[in-house]
């Protein structure tokens, strides 16, 4: 049996028989017609059979990677060994940046965040976690990068979180502010304000005088000289960390960067 996947030779018989007629009979014309409507259908069937071959194979060995992805940041949350790459001089003001864990640890995350990215809610666990593993062999820095132009409220939740800590409350705004990520807004600002003990009209004050905006502002315009286009966006001793990554990836980082010492 001839393959069907093969464009076959058709000929017109030398001495065509009266008695047993067959449809490859007939004028030169339409013989060639029929050869090329056949042979154009054995390719597509053959081209259709390839393709399919090669979609199974992907599909039955294959692997995709999806990113995760918004409008700001682009995430791969599979964690892993970091890429060797080279590290970011991130300065860290010791009086005016915000600091968690030992102020003198030899390893630095320091993060460039916005308290209304759905992404760094996602990585606020890896660096909480960070923080109670390693306790006192690390520190973590938070700088504002507000992304205003895709959420509008990121800014004056910096600001709310600055004027908390003028009342030594930072960091307790700052996980108040994530925790209600869904309803941040100048009233609520002021409501959570009254609720973690703060003096209300001094708070009050500070934010709708807009004394801290250019605290923010100047975090923001510092992370775009290190590179920072999209949040978060963290640096563990320079190396970079692109997005919410696993708490797996930002460990191995601090494991690399612990074994120099």
């Amino acid at each position: 049996m001839a393959d069907p996947t093969t464009p076959q030779s058709w000929q017109t018989p030398a001495t065509p028989s009266t008695t047993n007629a067959s449809i490859f009979t007939g004028p030169p014309k339409l013989l060639f017609s029929l050869g090329i409507m056949v042979g154009v259908a054995a390719v597509s069937l053959l081209g259709f059979l390839l393709s399919f071959s090669a979609y199974r194979n992907a599909v039955d060995g294959g692997t995709t990677k999806t990113a995760v992805t918004n409008t700001n940041t682009a995430a791969d949350t599979t964690g892993g060994t970091p890429s060797p790459t080279t590290p970011v001089d991130v300065k860290v003001d010791e009086k005016n940046d915000w600091i968690t864990g030992n102020k003198n640890a030899k390893v630095t995350l320091v993060e460039f965040s916005d308290f209304q990215c759905p992404f760094c809610s996602q990585f606020k666990p890896a660096v909480d976690q960070a923080l109670a593993e390693y306790k006192d062999k690390i520190r973590v820095v938070y700088k504002h990068y507000p992304l205003s132009s895709i959420h509008p409220m990121a800014a004056k939740a910096a600001e709310a979180a600055e004027c908390a800590g003028d009342q030594k409350k930072f960091w307790e705004m700052h996980d108040k502010l994530f925790a209600n990520q869904a309803t941040l807004s100048v009233d609520n600002f002021k409501v959570w304000a009254k609720e973690l003990g703060l003096k209300e009209s001094t708070f009050n004050s500070c934010l709708d005088g807009g004394k801290k905006a250019t605290k923010v502002a100047a975090d923001q315009k510092y992370g775009d000289t290190v590179g920072v286009t999209g949040t978060p966006t963290s640096f563990v001793n320079g190396y970079p960390v692109q997005g919410a990554q696993s708490y797996d990836f930002v460990k191995n980082l601090i494991d690399q960067e612990l074994a120099k010492i």
